[in-house]
């Protein structure tokens, strides 16, 4: 074999050793594809991270502006208390009709409540629900035929927020956890009936305050009085606006 011919074949041997690592370097080394997937994944749960914080965020500030105007209603509904009683005492005692004023809340013949900011009404809990019961009754649906009648014709324009009450004694019979589920339950199926009777729903905010927004003392005597759904016709806007 001649010296031309060895050489040619060392060449051609070294090439063929040579051409793999050449290939393997050329591509992208499995680490770096590792680190580029794993980057892109970290990537992708800031950005759900951040989603996330952000509807906490704004869950919290409705939450809080549902608070405060809770409370807002709850003051001007004992000024409006105070109003009526003191409307009632200067009339003598006599039912106030159409003595409405800004600064006067006047009770209707229908028992509707009406102040500057919202109209409201009171259903005792006897009238619409058996004792620890939420389903209504034959009585409850037919009184919640009018109330819907009132709104439709009268606050149909308005927001209408729907607040179940309850007592303060605890479960001990029935299925329900605690007072604050019974009071949603009810003020649950009060809405699903004033639907059904042709109140829009976007109309309709549901609303509980359990046991906790007495209208009188948890004695045997007078406990029954915190029994009660209240309706509040408000005006879009108004004082509870915030809540939507």
């Amino acid at each position: 074999m001649t010296r031309t011919v060895k050489g040619t074949l060392r060449v051609s041997m070294l090439a063929f050793l040579i051409t793999p690592f050449l290939l393997v370097g050329c591509g992208p080394d499995e680490k770096d594809l590792k680190i580029e997937d794993l980057t892109a994944e970290n990537d992708q749960l800031k950005r759900e991270l951040s989603d996330r914080d952000r509807q906490l965020q704004e869950a919290l500030a409705r939450e809080n502006e549902a608070r405060a105007t809770v409370d807002e209603l709850n003051r001007e509904l004992a000024r409006a208390r105070s109003d009526l009683a003191s409307a009632r005492t200067a009339s003598n005692n006599q039912p106030v009709t159409q003595m409405r004023s800004n600064d006067v809340a006047v009770k209707g013949d229908d028992g509707w409540i009406s102040t500057p900011s919202f109209d409201m009404i009171s259903i005792p809990g006897e009238i619409l629900f058996n004792s620890g019961k939420a389903d209504l009754s034959r009585n409850g649906k037919a009184r919640l035929a009018q109330v819907a009648s009132d709104i439709r014709s009268r606050f149909g324009d308005r927001d209408i927020f729907v607040f179940g009450h309850t007592d303060n004694d605890p479960i001990r019979k029935s299925s329900w956890k605690d007072n604050w589920e019974l009071g949603s339950a009810r003020a649950l199926n009060v809405i699903r009936e004033l639907q059904q009777r042709g109140v829009p729903g976007d109309n309709l905010i549901q609303a509980n305050c359990g046991e906790y927004r007495p209208t009188a003392a948890n004695s045997r005597s007078t406990k029954k009085q915190n029994r009660r759904v209240e309706f509040y016709a408000v005006r879009k806007g108004g004082v509870l606006s915030a809540a939507r």
